[in-house]
């Protein structure tokens, strides 16, 4: 019996948050801004609330009376009260030195969690961008809390921020050959960036929860290849997810795939480190800086192997029409997982590798490549990277917008990629993610946290999906014909007779605004209809893919021209209409 593969939960903190109530501090007398920045208000750290923390004045160089310091233990906090405020949106920044190397300190303004700082190992007092907070009319709290701790805290400077510039997004592909459907797709993603939200869920069994219960389906499901892994196959795995992302794209809607690889070989397999648990670091020996190093390495001919493997599902994507936003490799930064466990170098290295042999060898172009990551030691390279991304699970119950980690992003890519909220525990609250200015592109909640009513309660659900900004399945569109995409053509089909065990049909063609030479129309039968005989357009069917491509007489259409193409078929049981998809051929 093959034993139970979950999907892990996934690892990564890129939001830190809710923490217990800090004690209240008195209000304080702004003090004066720093040189650099002429509009900042400063608040320093020796007149706010200290909880486990001292005023120190040993390190020379601090501004005012002293510094907090003693961030050493968890709970430690500085509290300063920030009075009077018009409210609004305002970058802050925190005035530090760190002798003790790089750290982290978390932040928190009115108890609610906003993001993680980092703090480079410093020499000296140092300004530390911590992105922006959002303070309400009157009174409000920040409060530093320890992480890493080891750090002294001088000041906060506040500084009223500004509108967000226009995104720099061009919403080209990194693959030339990228397939119509891939282009559009990116296309829309691009004219939605910083308009709207897409809504994303992980898992099919959790997709259907959710449209059951919240009464609307997401215009994302999120799927995985991790059960056609070579080394899960020939253990006994089958995968489904293939079938599942076929299926969700004749409803209409996006498809995301992740891939948690399992080690190609070198799996420990022993309680604790599974084989089924061989995608991360610490069920495996695999040595992925060593495979890559040795091109003619058994190790190396096995990652080829198994992107070849999975090559052949992504085909069938294709060959069907289905775009895919495509995640592999995903938070290699962690080093849990063990394609990140050797650090940057390997990871890019494999990345790249797997990208020129999908595109290069396999002829797989119906990707829209995403990098999953923050760190620029990680980035690949703009020239295989179409899309970014980041995962945020912050403590159960945070809806923050996860902006300073947008912001990060934003700095990844000089603002060129468009970004996403690829994994989520907690939902971002769409009214901050406005009030922010976070223009993520889109959030797939992982499959579980949407039924976790302390992460996301079913009526904060209800009110997300019911919320304009947020795009869902039935808003969604015709996204693979977007205009600046294929934005080629359209099909529409129409069943002429059924007489219960066969039917024809008629099927028109239109050109969309530019004119064609050649068109060709694709669809998934639902059932096991088969095209017997077709007139007007040569028809191929693989199981139950079909592709109509015009005869040498109806293939040059005027902007907005019609013809059309007839069909026969037979089938048993049921005989639902199947979506169509028109391209340029």
């Amino acid at each position: 019996m093959v034993s139970p593969a979950p999907h892990p939960r996934r690892l990564l903190r890129l939001l830190v948050a809710g923490l217990l109530a800090v004690p209240a501090a008195a209000a304080l007398t702004p003090g004066s801004a720093h040189a650099d920045t002429p509009s900042a208000t400063v608040y320093q750290a020796e007149d706010g609330a200290l909880n486990g923390v001292s005023v120190g004045t040993s390190v020379s160089g601090y501004q005012g009376a002293g510094y907090a310091e003693g961030f050493d233990e968890s709970g430690d906090t500085l509290t300063i009260t920030v009075p009077d405020s018009p409210g609004g949106l305002y970058a802050l920044s925190v005035r530090y030195d760190g002798p003790y190397g790089d750290k982290k300190a978390n932040l928190l303004v009115n108890g609610s969690g906003v993001g993680e700082v980092s703090l480079p190992a410093s020499a000296t007092w140092t300004d530390a961008a911590a992105g922006d907070v959002l303070l309400k009319a009157g009174a409000n709290t920040v409060t530093v809390s320890d992480d890493w701790g080891w750090y002294l805290i001088d000041s906060i400077s506040l500084t009223p921020a500004p509108a967000r510039p226009p995104h720099a997004v061009t919403g080209r592909l990194t693959d030339p050959q990228a397939t119509p459907e891939a282009r559009s797709l990116m296309t829309y993603l691009a004219a939605n960036y910083g308009k709207d939200i897409l809504s994303g869920q992980q898992d099919s069994a959790h997709e259907q929860w959710l449209e059951a219960n919240v009464g609307k389906a997401p215009a994302i499901e999120g799927l995985d290849m991790m059960d056609y892994s070579p080394s899960r196959v020939e253990r006994g795995t089958v995968g489904t997810d293939t079938d599942n992302a076929l299926a969700w794209d004749r409803r209409g809607g996006i498809t995301a795939f992740v891939w948690h690889w399992n080690a190609p070989t070198d799996l420990i397999d022993q309680p604790g480190e599974e084989w089924w648990r061989g995608f991360y670091t610490d069920a495996t020996t695999f040595d992925v800086q060593a495979a890559l190093a040795d091109p003619a390495s058994a190790d190396y001919q096995l990652l080829l192997r198994d992107i070849d493997a999975i090559a052949v599902q992504l085909r069938r994507l294709q060959d069907a029409g289905v775009p895919v936003l495509w995640r592999p490799l995903h938070e290699a930064e962690g080093g849990w997982f063990w394609w990140g466990a050797k650090g940057p170098g390997p990871a890019k290295a494999l990345y790249r590798l797997m990208h020129d042999r999908l595109t290069r060898v396999d002829g797989i172009h119906n990707l829209i490549w995403e990098w999953n990551s923050v760190d620029p030691a990680w980035y690949p390279g703009d020239d295989v990277v179409d899309l970014v991304s980041a995962d945020s699970y912050p403590t159960a119950g945070d809806h923050g917008p996860v902006a300073l980690t947008y912001d990060r992003e934003l700095s990844l890519t000089g603002d060129t990629k468009v970004a996403a909220l690829s994994e989520v525990g907690t939902v971002p609250d769409p009214d901050l993610l406005r009030a922010y200015q976070a223009d993520w592109s889109y959030f797939v909640t992982w499959g579980g946290f949407e039924q976790d009513a302390a992460s996301n309660s079913l009526d904060f659900l209800k009110r997300v999906y019911g919320d304009p900004y947020v795009i869902t399945l039935d808003e969604l569109g015709d996204f693979k014909h977007s205009a600046g995409g294929s934005g080629a053509c359209t099909a529409s089909y129409r069943t002429t007779s059924d007489w219960g065990n066969g039917f024809t049909v008629d099927v028109t063609v239109k050109a969309g605004a530019r004119a064609l030479t050649g068109w060709k129309v694709t669809w998934t039968f639902a059932g096991n209809q088969k095209v017997t005989n077709a007139w007007n357009a040569a028809a191929t069917q693989s199981g139950a893919a079909v592709t109509a491509t015009n005869m040498g007489y109806n293939g040059s259409l005027p902007a907005a021209g019609t013809t059309s193409f007839g069909f026969q078929g037979a089938y048993s049981g049921t005989n639902q209409a199947p979506t169509l998809t028109c391209t340029m051929s």
